[in-house]
């Protein structure tokens, strides 16, 4: 069994940043995904997250050999704090 990953991070200032992560896992007849995240602060305690996912999921963990298909996710999280 081989898991790896592969993480890197960048921020264009202080309220923009950019995260990815690659994963790949052997043991799961060679399962990989990849993870983009963009976050803005756009003041104290309140973000804007766009996320993008993509890679391979398998249907069950139960089944000896279980059926894998491929994924794609979009999200979009919106944080606001509110200040009394």
């Amino acid at each position: 069994m081989l898991f790896g990953a592969l993480e890197s991070d960048y921020a264009f200032n202080r309220a923009l940043s950019l995260s990815t992560i690659l994963q790949m896992d052997t043991a799961n007849a060679q399962a990989a995904s990849a993870n983009v995240r963009l976050r803005w602060n756009y003041r104290p305690d309140s973000d804007l997250y766009v996320i993008y996912t993509a890679g391979q999921q398998f249907a069950s963990l139960a089944a000896a050999n279980p059926i894998q298909y491929y994924q794609n996710r979009f999200v979009i999280k919106y944080t606001y704090s509110f200040r009394f």
